[in-house]
C-alpha cells in the first residue's frame, strides 16, 4: 500500500474511499470500477492512487479495515476467554454465558443495515478467496473460531483440537450467520419490513435456546461410555 503521509482530510478521504469500495467490492468483487468507487466516495479517481496505489492495493485495505473492525468489537470477547480457559477449573456457567454473550454481539452487528457491505464483502471471499481473505482470517476469524471452539470444547467435555468438536462449533456459528446469509428468507417467511430492536431480539432468544441445546447435548455425549 502507498505510504504517502496524510493529512485529517487525507484520512478523511481514504475512509470515504474504502467505504465505496466495500460497497463497490461487496456487490461486484474486484469488477468494480475505480471510477464508480471514487464516484460513490465523492473524491476524485486520482485519490485512488494516490492514497492506495491500485485498485488491487485498495480492496485489501479493505480487508485489513474489516479485520480491526471486527477485532475491535469483539476484543473484549477474546480477553475474558482468556482469562476463562486460563484457569485450571473453567467455570461453566461463564463460559455458557460468554458464548451466549459472543453470539448475541455477532447477531446484532449481522443484523444491523450498515454491515451489509462488510457482509457481501466477506461472503465473496469465503466463496472465492483471494490474499485478502487470509488478512481477515488471520487476524480475527481464526483467532475467534479458535477460541469459540476451545469455549465449546471445555464446556462439553470435548477435546478443542478434535475435528468433530471444530466442527459442531462451525454448526453453531452457522446458525447465527444464516441470519444474515438468509436474511431475505426469514424476513418474508416472518413478515418482517426489516431487523429491528425487538426482531433483534427474537433472533437472540432463539439462538440462545440452541446454543443450549447443543451444549447440553454435546456434554451428554461426552459423558457417554
Amino acid at each position: 500500500m502507498s505510504t504517502t503521509p496524510t493529512t485529517s482530510k487525507g484520512e478523511q478521504a481514504k475512509s470515504q474511499l474504502i467505504a465505496a469500495a466495500l460497497a463497490q467490492f461487496g456487490e461486484y468483487g474486484l469488477h468494480a470500477t475505480t471510477r464508480d468507487i471514487a464516484a460513490q466516495a465523492g473524491q476524485n479517481i486520482a485519490a485512488i492512487p494516490y492514497y492506495f496505489g491500485s485498485k488491487e492495493e485498495l480492496y485489501l485495505a479493505c480487508a485489513d479495515w474489516i479485520a480491526e473492525f471486527i477485532g475491535s468489537r469483539f476484543a473484549t470477547h477474546v480477553e475474558h476467554a482468556e482469562a476463562l480457559l486460563s484457569s485450571a477449573t473453567p467455570d461453566r456457567a461463564a463460559i455458557r454465558q460468554l458464548i451466549l454473550c459472543a453470539c448475541t454481539s455477532i447477531i446484532q452487528l449481522l443484523t444491523r443495515d450498515d454491515t451489509l457491505s462488510l457482509s457481501k464483502f466477506i461472503s465473496r471471499e469465503q466463496l472465492s478467496p483471494t490474499a485478502a481473505y487470509q488478512r481477515v482470517h488471520d487476524r480475527v476469524i481464526a483467532p475467534m473460531h479458535i477460541h469459540l471452539t476451545r469455549l465449546v470444547a471445555a464446556y462439553t467435555g470435548r477435546d478443542a483440537s478434535d475435528t468433530q468438536t471444530i466442527l459442531h462449533t462451525h454448526a453453531l456459528l452457522g446458525e447465527v450467520l444464516a441470519f444474515r446469509l438468509g436474511r431475505e428468507t426469514i424476513l418474508l417467511r416472518t413478515g418482517w419490513a426489516k431487523f429491528d430492536d425487538d426482531k433483534t431480539t427474537q433472533i437472540s432468544q432463539i439462538i440462545a435456546c440452541h446454543i443450549d441445546l447443543i451444549l447440553n447435548g454435546l456434554t451428554q455425549r461426552s459423558m457417554e461410555p
